[in-house]
């Protein structure tokens, strides 16, 4: 080869080689690009033609940056072929704490469909590593101001300080405390030992004495095995059973009965009087009650007060009650004739609507006779309402007759309990019960 011809192909290399230098440092690129604005208030140091990347992969790079009134716009090329979603977030990162800056593209989801070419979306900005080193920095440095600086009681380093003189003064102390109580303490392990050996003696004695108690030797091993022992001691604990249940038997019989006084002034306007009843409630148990009394009391040998005044003077009531939450139902003889009386308390839940029970009774189922020219021949009803003031008495309405001759009455009832009579009925139940039947497993209840 002529020197022409070597001179002309170093010159050619030459120039390949500064073409494709200005290509590498240059960024040029030949791929067809699409570009998208993303707007930042901070891009931290980002430079012009640093990488763009997605999930760590280079797919493009920074076009151009330029600020734009209070925020930065940054032009990114980025290849075709490469889909960018609308959810991406696009943030400033960094290859180390002080490593080159890159605009990292977290992609988004393909449901939300692709940016549009030359379309701005909104950046979200980065955390200034040394920004946020300097302030930790910068904290610490105060942190350790603050300890080294005056405080109520001095400095904490000061404070420090004592407090770990304090703390060996303290040692110290304790060595002498324990060098002082050496001896005595040495003393009293040895008393220590003694005890445990007078104990380990008695134990053995205790042994040696319940050994003989179960062997049947001596006077009191040969009472605890003597059969006859065993039957009386049992029979004395058998004894003091039945007499416990007996005891509680009586206490419950006293205890269960209950004694209430009824008293009823029924005003009727006809009459221009009154009517009274008195009567005993006796409740041996919950839940069931007698019922004995008298009513329309008055002197037989009276007149009757008008021409209209039909009622039967001193009539007797004896009834057996059963009651409830709601109601109170009693059979027998009401006014001296077969019958019935039932109360009802509908709203006994309501605090208001428990005040109120409606009374019906029905009897003489067969009465016909002739009072003061009326001719009585079926059976008598009666009905009321009644409203308790408080447990003890109420106030209300009734009509007398309903069937026959319907009589209106004014009605003041009431009701209260006599412990001193309920004691002593249960005191002379229990002694008409007497002992039969009773036994330790008796239930008075039943």
């Amino acid at each position: 080869m002529s020197l022409e011809s070597k001179v002309g192909a170093f010159v050619a290399a030459g120039l390949a080689l500064i073409a494709a230098s200005i290509l590498l440092l240059g960024n040029y690129h030949f791929g067809k690009r699409y570009f998208i604005y993303v707007t930042f208030h901070d891009i931290a140091n980002l430079n012009r033609n640093a990488a763009v990347k997605v999930s760590g992969v280079d797919v493009g790079q920074v076009e151009d940056v330029r600020l734009e009134g209070d925020h930065v716009v940054l032009k990114l090329s980025i290849k075709e072929g490469v889909p960018i979603y609308q959810d991406s977030v696009f943030t400033v990162g960094s290859t180390g704490i002080i490593g080159s800056k890159y605009l990292e593209i977290d992609q988004g989801h393909a449901s939300s469909n692709p940016i549009v070419p030359n379309a701005t979306v909104a950046g979200t900005e980065a955390v200034d590593i040394q920004s946020s080193i300097a302030h930790a920095l910068g904290s610490i440095q105060k942190m350790l101001d603050d300890l080294n600086g005056p405080g109520p009681n001095g400095s904490l380093v000061e404070n420090l300080r004592g407090s770990v003189a304090n703390m060996r003064k303290l040692t110290a102390n304790l060595n002498d405390l324990i060098a002082t109580i050496k001896p005595a303490a040495e003393k009293t392990m040895a008393k220590t030992g003694d005890v445990t050996d007078k104990l380990d003696t008695l134990l053995t004695k205790s042994n040696t004495m319940m050994t003989s108690l179960a062997s049947s030797e001596g006077t009191v091993g040969a009472l605890l095995h003597d059969p006859q022992m065993k039957k009386n001691v049992e029979e004395t604990v058998a004894s003091v059973k039945q007499a416990a249940s007996t005891a509680n038997d009586m206490l419950s019989r006293i205890n269960q009965f209950r004694i209430f006084w009824n008293f009823d002034e029924r005003y009727e306007p006809a009459i221009a009087g009154g009517l009274s009843d008195v009567g005993m409630r006796i409740v041996p148990r919950g839940g069931r009650y007698y019922y004995v009394g008298v009513e329309n009391l008055g002197n037989p040998t009276n007149a009757p007060i008008k021409g209209y005044d039909y009622e039967r003077l001193n009539t007797v009531d004896a009834m057996l009650g059963f009651t409830g939450k709601w109601y109170d139902l009693g059979v027998g003889v009401v006014r001296s004739a077969g019958g019935g009386r039932l109360t009802l308390t509908p709203f006994y839940k309501n605090p208001i609507g428990k005040h109120f029970s409606l009374f019906t009774q029905a009897y003489d189922f067969g009465q016909n006779r002739i009072v003061n020219g009326k001719v009585f021949n079926k059976p008598s009803y009666d009905a009321g309402i009644l409203a308790w003031v408080n447990k003890y008495w109420g106030v209300g309405a009734r009509v007398e007759d309903i069937g026959l001759y319907p009589v209106f009455q004014g009605w003041l009832h009431v009701n209260f309990e006599d412990k001193d009579i309920s004691y002593l009925f249960g005191l002379m139940a229990y002694g008409a019960a007497g002992s039969k039947g009773r036994s330790p497993n008796h239930d008075p209840g039943q």
